[in-house]
């Protein structure tokens, strides 16, 4: 029973957002609503696209710098390692 709740909230919160997009869309542009609904799949791949290359970009970010603190580390752990001496110690 749980599952039908959550699903059918999900389906009116989708709902609800979707007409809520579309009247914002036409008063802000003039077009009908039916002009703006033809208009939402197209839009929607665009904003997928966009959504992928930004993802994709934070990764590749996220990897470099994590990149770059390794060998910030590695630097740290070789200056702190005993040099020659004893090698009791």
């Amino acid at each position: 029973m749980r599952f039908w709740g959550t699903l059918v909230f999900g389906t009116v919160l989708g709902g609800a957002s979707v007409a809520y997009y579309v009247r914002e869309r036409s008063r802000a542009s003039g077009q009908s609503y039916v002009e703006v609904l033809r208009q939402l799949p197209a839009e929607a791949r665009r904003g997928y696209g966009e959504a992928g290359r930004r993802a994709q970009l934070a990764i590749d970010d996220g990897l470099r710098a994590a990149r770059v603190r390794e060998r910030q580390v590695e630097h740290a752990l070789v200056a702190a390692a005993p040099r020659g001496g004893d090698p009791a110690v």
